[in-house]
């Protein structure tokens, strides 16, 4: 059954909203009214939007409005050959909007500014909806608003929309909440897209082109293989050469037949090869071993791990600003990230705190820090740890920097080399032969 938004006026004159479910408007008419309400909006939710959602606001509802009987009525189904103009203009077509990172960042910075002016989540949620035109965006926000108003807090509502607000982001507003810091955390939280929107465009800028020119350099070499190489047989017939085809371009010949005879066999194992690779990272040690591999790898485990380091950190200065320990500020604090190495790593520093050694050492060992930043996380320890670790960010953001420009220099040769390598092998098994022909033997191997 699909869901409706609705607004009433209730016994004591007080304009009130919520979702509930029903058949039919009809049907969440009546049972809106069953309470001496008085219906003044109804309106049927966008189906990608309850698609989003995971908790159930249905039972809440229910209990607001002491509606526990279910009725059940047929649509009537209209024949659309028999509908009128008028009647076809009534229709309702809605398509979903998209939500966009500009449209995230400014509901957000709206939040903190009203936040900052003392008001309360309700009023402040209130005078956001009023303000938003994207119609998608505006459906989250309502859903916000009613789970607030219902007694939710807000970072729990919004973990059902992932898609829309990240789990970091989640966490910046859950320690606002705990803490009575909403509006330092909303400020945090905004600067983290931001950031995350920038770095993720600097990468995609980098790699998608490269990525789109060796998958077409490649797949212009595969059908050379299979389509050109052996066509060579009726160049030789066709200039009448007497000369044999050259090794390593019969090589090719035998190759390119081989898989278009048993293409089944080469996708069968490469089916096999993936399905297996799923499998092994889908247990615990291969999961362990794959993440440890991503953030040790060269030129980009460098990157990750910075970027992976400087969410923690960001996370941790807001916890410790708040009067969090550091066993509580790391257990928090880990929820930036569901990399199995780096999680071991914050469960062994958790361990090491509570037993009263450095919180630091398992972070050494894994090699997830640099000297540089435990030196000063040990100063910071003796000194002011958050500000020390606010210095630490900005260390690791230039790390970020040198490690991007890094990953950036380098992605063009390793693509390079691979395309070199194929290009050479093209020549070898194609050009030469071809040229050989056309010169009429002046060219040999």
């Amino acid at each position: 059954m699909p869901d409706y938004k609705y607004r009433i006026i209730g016994e004591d004159g007080k304009v009130s909203r919520g979702k509930i479910n029903a058949t039919s408007k009809t049907n969440a008419l009546e049972n809106l009214k069953r309470n001496n309400n008085q219906p003044i909006m109804i309106k049927k939710m966008n189906e990608s939007i309850i698609k989003r959602r995971r908790v159930d606001y249905n039972k809440i509802n229910a209990e607001a409005l002491n509606t526990k009987e279910k009725v059940k009525k047929k649509k009537e189904k209209k024949d659309i050959s028999q509908m009128t103009f008028e009647d076809l203009k009534k229709i309702d077509v809605h398509l979903p909007s998209p939500i966009k990172e500009k449209d995230i960042i400014i509901f957000v910075n709206n939040l903190y500014i009203l936040k900052k002016a003392k008001f309360n989540n309700i009023q402040a949620l209130r005078a956001v909806f009023d303000s938003i035109e994207n119609p998608s965006l505006k459906d989250v926000v309502e859903d916000l608003l009613i789970g607030v108003e219902n007694g939710e807090r807000l970072n729990t509502i919004m973990n059902n929309y992932p898609k829309i607000f990240p789990p970091m982001f989640v966490n910046f507003i859950k320690v606002g909440e705990e803490s009575g810091t909403l509006d330092t955390a909303l400020l945090y939280a905004r600067d983290y897209i931001e950031e995350s929107n920038k770095l993720t465009k600097q990468v995609k800028s980098a790699v998608i082109p490269r990525v789109l020119q060796f998958i077409g350099i490649m797949g212009g070499m595969m059908a050379a293989l299979l389509f050109g190489v052996p066509m060579l047989e009726d160049v030789y017939e066709m200039f009448g050469s007497d000369k044999e085809i050259p090794k390593a371009t019969q090589i090719g010949m035998d190759v390119a037949e081989w898989i278009v005879a048993n293409w089944y066999i080469v996708v069968g194992v490469l089916a096999a090869l993936i399905i297996a690779f799923l499998v092994w990272i889908s247990t615990p040690m291969g999961r362990y071993r794959w993440d440890k591999f991503k953030l040790t790898c060269p030129v980009v485990g460098p990157l990750l791990t910075n970027i992976l380091i400087n969410k923690f950190f960001q996370a941790m200065l807001l916890n410790l600003r708040n009067g969090m320990r550091i066993q509580e500020s790391l257990e928090v604090s880990k929820n930036v990230s569901n990399n199995y190495y780096f999680l071991s790593a914050v469960q062994a520093a958790k361990t090491n705190s509570l037993e009263g050694e450095s919180w630091l050492i398992p972070f050494e060992e894994k090699k997830l820090f640099k000297p540089m930043v435990s030196q000063m996380i040990n100063i910071g320890m003796q000194t002011d740890l958050p500000e020390m670790m606010e210095k630490v960010n900005e260390y690791i953001k230039m790390e970020i920097d040198e490690s991007l420009a890094v990953f950036v220099k380098v992605l063009p040769d390793v693509t390079y080399l691979f395309v070199g390598i194929a290009l050479i092998a093209f020549c070898i098994t194609v050009m030469v032969p071809l040229t050989e022909v056309y010169m009429g033997g002046m060219i040999t191997i």
